[in-house]
């Protein structure tokens, strides 16, 4: 099996670790040559020097390769898994858009005629949270689903108590477009920053958890008919919510662009650079996820805790969006996964093989069950 996996930022370098940590020959490409340079000395991956826009040169490198894997911007997706399909490569991304998502769902016959398998949103939450909330509702015949998840720094720090672990722009993406849920059986939109919860972990506490878009991304569609209630909520320590929600009630989050001086700005442009100056970066962390299924066969409760690895320098963000992520490429480059077309995790990935991969890289998921 060989694994290109594009992108050598902090996602690409913790792909490339899980791959050739098992053993997958793994070629590492950017086009950020001391990048690539980095993931190499690190990892002992193979490195390429490539821009992600020159279709002809990525469908040559894709061509040489059984999955591509996208680390890049999500933005860039959509003619990647068109290049794979080309290429008759299949291919991985860690989603970050749904209507991104949506449109590469739309490839499925052309996948599928290639004898390939594309399979967006492979991460954290969208990712692993679909594949677990597969297996929840299946376990407990389910009809409502609750998804709490979310990445805290382990020692928080004022005023947000909160560590950047992603970008800024999809950060905020996440608290201004609208939150997508089922309820009483339809699909609705809903205000992100709102519906705040207490919930609680131990050694954490009593946290907050709200409704943020992106979360649920093709669940909503895929468990249409089936659910009742289905939403997904970000977990935060007490308070983050309230000055989020002030920040753009204060129009800190829009795109209008403002005069200040003789210069003019976009507030939200603002907002990004001065979080990006004002929070932590990277700091040691910790991921939180727990999945609730009520259904006729009783309650399943799926739940996780993941810290910053000190052996690896690695943040628990990076292991629990990537390892996923490489986890389902091998499925596939190794034949566990046949199914071809364009699917989500959902319909795709096996959910308890999938938790022993996970259980192998010490990501541990708790399960839990009771009667209604």
């Amino acid at each position: 099996m060989k694994v290109l996996v594009l992108g050598a930022g902090m996602m690409g370098r913790a792909l490339a670790h899980d791959l050739t940590l098992n053993g997958v020959d793994t070629v590492v490409a950017d086009a950020d040559s001391r990048m690539v340079e980095a993931v190499q000395e690190l990892t002992g991956a193979e490195g390429a020097v490539l821009d992600v826009t020159n279709r002809d040169s990525v469908v040559r490198h894709m061509a040489d390769c059984d999955v591509t894997i996208s680390a890049v911007p999500y933005f860039l997706n959509l003619d990647l898994a068109s290049a794979a399909i080309e290429a008759g490569c299949h291919f991985c991304d860690l989603g970050g858009n749904t209507d991104i998502v949506n449109q590469e769902l739309a490839f499925h016959d052309r996948a599928e005629n290639a004898d390939v398998l594309i399979v967006p949103d492979c991460g954290l939450a969208p990712g692993m949270s679909n594949v677990l909330t597969a297996l929840s509702i299946e376990e407990a015949d389910a009809s409502q689903v609750a998804i709490r998840v979310g990445g805290l720094p382990q020692n928080p720090r004022p005023p947000f108590n909160y560590t950047l672990v992603f970008s800024v722009h999809g950060l905020l993406n996440e608290y201004i477009q609208k939150a997508v849920i089922i309820r009483e059986g339809v699909i609705q939109e809903k205000e992100s920053l709102t519906e705040v919860e207490d919930v609680e972990f131990s050694s954490f506490g009593v946290l907050e958890a709200f409704l943020t878009s992106g979360g649920t991304s093709t669940l909503v569609n895929t468990y249409e008919g089936r659910l009742d209630d289905l939403d997904c909520k970000t977990i935060r320590y007490q308070g983050y919510c309230e000055k989020m929600r002030t920040l753009l009630d204060a129009g800190l989050g829009s795109e209008e662009p403002v005069a200040v001086g003789t210069c003019m700005v976009k507030p939200r442009d603002v907002l990004g650079r001065v979080l990006e100056r004002v929070l932590p970066h990277q700091e040691e962390d910790v991921v939180l996820m727990r999945i609730t299924a009520r259904g006729r066969k009783g309650v399943t409760v799926l739940e996780m805790v993941d810290y910053y690895s000190q052996k690896d320098k690695m943040t628990a963000m990076a292991r629990t969006t990537a390892f996923p992520t490489s986890i389902i490429a091998q499925m596939i480059g190794n034949g566990i996964i046949t199914k071809r077309g364009a699917l989500p995790p959902e319909r795709t990935v096996p959910g308890k093989i999938f938790m022993e991969e996970l259980r192998k890289r010490d990501i541990i998921i708790k399960e839990r069950k009771a009667p209604l």
